[in-house]
Parts: C-alpha cells; structure tokens; sequence
C-alpha cells in the first residue's frame, strides 16, 4: 500500500468513527470534529453516500449506511466462526461436557459447531441439526431479548406437546422461564426436551450488544443435574468472554495485517 492510498484510508476510516458517536453530524459538525475544511469533508462525504456506507437525512445530518452494517453483519459472522472453538474447547475441558454453538433459525436452534468432551458416553452430536426454541436451553438463551410479544408471534402455531415431561405447557409458562433466565443470566432445562437430558446456555453478542448466538452444554441428567447452576455459570463466561472477542480489535495470530 502506497502512503497515498494509506492516508485516503486514514482520512477514510476517521469519518466512519467520527460518525459512529452520536446521533448524526452535519458537514459542519463533522468537519470541526476532524479538522478539516467544510468543502473537503462535503466533496468527500459524497461517494460515501452514493454507496451506502454513509446516509445523509432530510435534515442534512449524516450517519453510519446500510451498507457498512450489512458488513459488518458478515465479518461478525466470520469471527464468530473463528474464535469460538477454542472457546468452547476450553469450555468442554472445564466442564467435561460436549458444548454446542447455536445460532436462531427461523423457530428452531440450528447447531453450528460443536467440541466434544473427553466423556466415553456424550450426548449425540447436533452439527447441523435444529431443535425447538422452547424447551431448549440454547433456544431460550437465544429469546432473551425478545419481548413477550415478539415470543408469543414466533411460536403462535408451534406445538409444545411430545416433548420432555417438564418441557412448558404453553406459550405463558415459557414466558416464566424466560424471564427466570433473563433474570439469571444464563437459560437451564431440565427434563424438557428428553426426559434425561439437562442443558445450561448463554447469549453471545456482538458490537451492537445484539444476540448472535449461543453457547450451550448438555449432558445426561445422571451426570450433570447437580452441578447444572455450577455449569450454567462457567458458560455464561464463557459466552461473555466470547462477546467480548467478536466486538474486539482482533490480536495475535488471527489479526489481519496491514498491506
């Protein structure tokens, strides 16, 4: 890279961050903030516009665009898939229990990654499999900021019947246990999806502090139902330690290099 095309990417990158604080800036104001000439910053503000990575308002304010969101979207996804594993490494070495990566799929949990215990006898592995939002634990981790409304319009025709014998009853008993988990930090399920089965998951987010996904350990009741609230934390800062990773300036062997 050339230090022409270094400093154009400087002057490129301050009006991108200058224009994420706040609630929009004018020409004027932003020109101010950088220290530039009004007419500079408009010339320069233009193709920006032109290509979504920045929206001007009637008012003649200008904000972050679509377009630089929807990227942002794909390189949190790419992260995500990057700096989960060896997350979710440690957290199966911690726990001695297979732990899932979940994201939302339409109403179902679909599984994206998967790390496997030590344990002879595991849980059967779920890559690429879905499984019901509402007697999950990482389908509950992955409602917890959805409002009781929200919840109510996803799953209006979803049967909650033939599942665990203490999977919820309905749409408003799945609502308590929501809340409990929201209330705790991180969702448990015991006996709600498969009779034997109990399961601890916690949110991951991103930049924008919104719910990307979920970690989730899960194993046979026998060997995890007394140490669930135990476990339930260790993923929980897990999944904290995770957010913090995607929504943070990459480090080490996987930052990228300048040209």
């Amino acid at each position: 890279m050339s230090e022409t095309e270094r400093t154009s990417a400087a002057r490129l990158l301050a009006v991108l961050e200058a224009l994420s604080c706040g609630d929009g800036m004018t020409v004027a104001e932003l020109a101010r903030t950088l220290g530039r000439d009004k007419s500079i910053v408009s010339r320069g503000l233009r193709p920006l516009v032109q290509l979504g990575l920045v929206e001007r308002s009637p008012d003649g304010r200008h904000r972050l665009g679509w377009r630089l969101f929807t990227l942002a979207a794909r390189a949190g996804d790419q992260r995500l898939l990057l700096l989960a594993p060896p997350v979710m490494r440690r957290l199966s070495d911690v726990t001695q229990e297979r732990v899932h990566l979940t994201v939302l799929h339409g109403r179902e949990a679909l599984t994206i990654l998967s790390e496997s215990s030590r344990r002879t006898i595991e849980v059967v592995g779920w890559v690429g499999r879905t499984s019901p939002v509402h007697c999950t634990s990482s389908g509950r981790a992955l409602l917890l900021d959805h409002s009781d409304d929200e919840i109510r319009e996803l799953l209006a025709d979803v049967p909650f019947s033939g599942f665990g014998p203490k999977a919820p009853k309905d749409v408003d008993d799945l609502l308590r246990r929501v809340h409990e988990a929201r209330r705790r930090g991180f969702a448990v399920v015991d006996g709600e999806f498969e009779k034997d089965l109990v399961a601890a998951a916690a949110p991951v987010r991103d930049f924008r502090n919104r719910i990307i996904a979920a970690l989730n350990v899960s194993a046979p009741a026998y060997r995890l139902q007394d140490r669930l609230t135990a476990v339930g934390q260790q993923v929980a800062a897990a999944a904290a330690h995770l957010s913090q990773a995607v929504s943070s300036r990459p480090s080490g062997p996987h930052r990228l290099e300048p040209c």
